[in-house]
This record gives structure tokens, sequence and C-alpha cells, in this order.
């Protein structure tokens, strides 16, 4: 990891510099809504113009701009090959907005919008390869913007504050407590609207009427409390902010999902409920011991949630970097195992195998994984299958989750349906398949069953070999 060699300070002023040895970084401007926002774009040190990256919007902590965690954020990424965006929100640092220092979820939703929209029209960024990376507040921020949004491909959240009602109230000072900062917060819009913003000091150790009195990293003149920084909070702010369910947004989230959190960080109880309701794609990293704010820089906790970051985009990307041709031929040799089986069309199975096998069925059976000819695993299926009066495997959702020359992993869900008479056997779960390139042709050489759910008589598996025995 290369450390940074000029101050923040000196990284604002700077139209077109180095930093962090040779990590290339220039001031840019996008619009949106009437207001100019201005935000530090980042190339890494090996950057040769003519080449598209893979491009990270990132979005920080309330209150925050981007010369503090963002564009820590957005620096690591570089280091990592992206090309990455870090932008004051309207009202705050240099970006323009005719109302000031306003936490406001809509508002900086749309920020992020406009910068996705924005990055993919740079030419060194590849359009169908931008992604969000949001912290703290942001998270709830991000996830919103990229909802339903082509312009990301995926999103990474980084010690998340996600709340929900019971939350706010639990960190507010309950029902009674949010009352009053609501009513504070409706008396401000209205003095807000006659030329007369209401404003506190944001973050301070001896103003005890302060937004974040006393609070770390904030109030560190090497850390947080930068020349820069607004340290300004619109009271106006609370309404927007409390009512502000970000826990719901994760059922709408249609991006492959990373959270990088740990338990003695804020709120970690509205990560794990907006974890539940992912739909899709997603996956977790918490850390032991980890604050909130050393989240925002200390060398250790940046360093694992840039890298797990970096590799969460990668990982996404590989299905997106396979040619249609590879692709459909991938799904074709999953299909053709499959209803293969079902129909004993034994010569169409044979040929999805490569010679030698792995068959991994030890979260059903237990025992350890074996590795079979593939003739010698035809044989032992043509024996058994058509002892039943039907069985039918569907197997949905193929994702192929690498390709490496030769070589590619795929991943699909199933459910196996077996019957004899009215008696039934029927398992769910995931399949693992690894594949190898022969003679131009797709073979699995490696296939792992995860059995999630298991409904009927298991017994009908016996059953099924001593007909099929007597049926040969």
């Amino acid at each position: 990891m290369k450390a940074a060699a000029v101050s923040t300070f000196c990284i604002a002023m700077m139209s077109s510099a180095a930093i962090a040895e040779d990590i290339q970084a220039r001031r840019v401007s996008f619009e949106n809504l009437g207001a100019t926002l201005i935000g530090t774009f980042y190339l890494p040190p090996d950057y040769r113009p003519g080449e598209r990256r893979p491009g990270v919007v990132v979005s920080g902590a309330w209150t925050s701009i981007k010369e503090q965690m963002s564009g820590r954020y957005a620096r690591e990424m570089a280091e990592r090959g992206f090309a990455a965006l870090a932008f004051d929100h309207r009202g705050w640092g240099q970006s323009g907005g005719g109302i000031r220092f306003k936490e406001d979820p809509a508002e900086k939703t749309s920020d992020i919008s406009a910068a996705a929209a924005f990055m993919a029209t740079l030419p060194e960024v590849d359009a169908i390869d931008i992604n969000g990376l949001g912290i703290c507040a942001s998270a709830g921020y991000m996830a919103a913007a990229a909802t339903g949004n082509s312009n990301f491909a995926a999103v990474a959240l980084v010690a998340p504050w996600l709340h929900n009602r019971q939350i706010v109230e639990q960190v507010y000072g309950g029902q009674e407590g949010v009352s009053k900062l609501i009513a504070a917060s409706r008396e401000a819009e209205t003095s807000e609207r006659r030329g007369q913003p209401r404003t506190i000091t944001a973050a301070s150790m001896t103003d005890q009427a302060s937004l974040m009195y006393r609070v770390p990293y904030y109030t560190e003149t090497d850390r947080g409390l930068i020349p820069q920084y607004d340290n300004r909070f619109n009271l106006a702010s609370w309404e927007p902010w409390l009512n502000y369910d970000s826990v719901s947004l994760g059922a709408k989230l249609d991006k492959p999902t990373l959270i990088v959190h740990s338990e003695a960080a804020a709120v970690p109880q509205g990560a794990r409920a907006f974890y539940a309701l992912l739909p899709g794609e997603k996956s977790e990293f918490w850390l032991d011991g980890v604050s909130q704010f050393d989240f925002y820089d200390r060398p250790g906790p940046v360093t694992v949630a840039a890298d797990a970051a970096a590799a969460h985009f990668t990982r996404v990307k590989a299905p997106r970097q396979i040619g249609p041709q590879d692709r459909a031929a991938i799904i074709d040799t999953i299909t053709d195992i499959a209803a293969g089986a079902d129909s004993h069309q034994w010569d169409r199975v044979r040929n999805a195998f490569a010679e030698d096998v792995m068959l991994d069925y030890t979260s059903l059976w237990g025992g350890n994984p074996t590795t079979l000819a593939a003739d010698d695993i035809i044989q032992q299926w043509s024996g058994f299958l058509p002892g039943f009066d039907e069985t039918l495997h569907l197997v949905t959702n193929p994702t192929i989750t690498s390709l490496e020359g030769a070589k590619a992993t795929a991943e699909a869900d199933f459910q196996a349906t077996h019957r004899i008479g009215s008696d039934l056997w029927v398992l769910t779960g995931r399949y693992r398949y690894e594949l190898v390139k022969v003679d131009g042709a797709w073979k699995i050489s490696a296939l792992t069953m995860t059995a999630t759910q298991e409904n009927g008589d298991r017994g009908l598996a016996g059953r099924a070999a001593e007909r099929a025995a007597k049926i040969r």
C-alpha cells in the first residue's frame, strides 16, 4: 500500500497532480438540478491514455466532504486499478447549491445518481462497469441511487449506518426525543424559507450544543477536522434524516452488494436487518473490534475494506465479460446433465462430463468427495434413476461466476423431484460446477451439490436402486 505524498489540502487545490506517488488526480465538475458539483477524479498509477478502467463513485458519512473519508477511499480504489470519483454534495464543500449544510437523503441520493451518470461520460471509465461505494450514512443513499439504475454494476457499503424507525428511537432519545428534533427541524425549515437558515457547529470539543460533541475523527485536526471541512449542520436536516428508513431499501436493491462492518461500529443491527432483506447476490465481511471512525481513516480497517470492495467489484464483473457463445455452451452443458438424466439419455449426460469428475454430495450423504471416471458415473446413475417412476431435475438461475482460458465455474439453483407411485422425495439447493474446455467444448470436471431442504421419503433412493436392478 502506498502512502499519500501530499496533504489533503493540497489535493483539493490541484487541478491535476500525482498523489500517493503516481496516482493521477484532477478536479472535475458536473451538474445536478441546477447546481455545479465539484469532485476529484482519481486514476491508477499504471493508467495509460486510451484505456477504460472500471469506475467507482464514492460517498462518505454525514456532513462530510470529498477531502475526508470519501477521498481516502477513492484513492484506495485507484491504487487497486479503478477510476474513482469523490465529490462534494450540493450544499457542501466546494459544490454549489442554495441550501447549505443540509443532510437530506433524497437530495444526496440524486447527487450520487448524477455522479454515476457523469462518470459514464468520461473516456477513462468503462461505462458498463461503474460501482458504488457508500460509507456510513451514504450506505443508504448509495443503495437508493443504485436500485434500478443501469449506471451501477455493483455496490459496496462500508461501516453502513442504516436505520429504521425503531433504531432511530433507540439512538435519538425515544419517541419524545425524535419528536423534539423533528419539531426543531420544521422550525428551521420555515426559517430557511424566510432566508434565515439555522445552522450549528457540526463537531467540537468545547461546544456542547454541537451536533457531534467530543466525537472522534471529526474533532481531531489530524483526522477529520481539516481546514476544508464545513463543520456546519443545518437544523432542517433532522426531519428528512430521522424519517429516512434506509433499512427497508435492502428489499429493493437489485445490484450485487457487499457489506463491510463491525459489531463495534455504529448500529450493526441495521446492517444485519438490511442484509437479510437483500433479494439478490450478497456478501458480508465483519471485522472484530473496529470502531465506526476507524473505518474512516485508520490504515488497517481501510485497507481491509478497500481490498474487500475491490475483490467484490472484480468478482461480479466476471460474468459480464463472458462472451455469448461460451455462456450459451456452458448453460447447455449444465442443462444436458439434468435433462439427460431425467430422460435417461445417457450419451447426452456422458458427453457433458470430462473424462474424470469430482462429485461432492456430502451435504446430503456425508462422507467425502470422490473423483470418478465419467463412464463409472454413467453406470451408477443409469443403474439407479430408472428405478423411479419419474424424476424431474429443475435447474434454474444459472450464473457463470468465472472464466479464465479453458476453465470456468458456474452455479445454479435446483429442485429435484423423485417419484415412485404417490411417494415423493424432493430436494432443493444449489449446484456448483467446474468446467474445462476440451476440443472446443465445455465439459464438467467437478460437481458439488449443496442441499438446503429435503422433503418426503429418502428411502425412495434405495427402492429405486432395487427396482432398477430388476428392470435391467
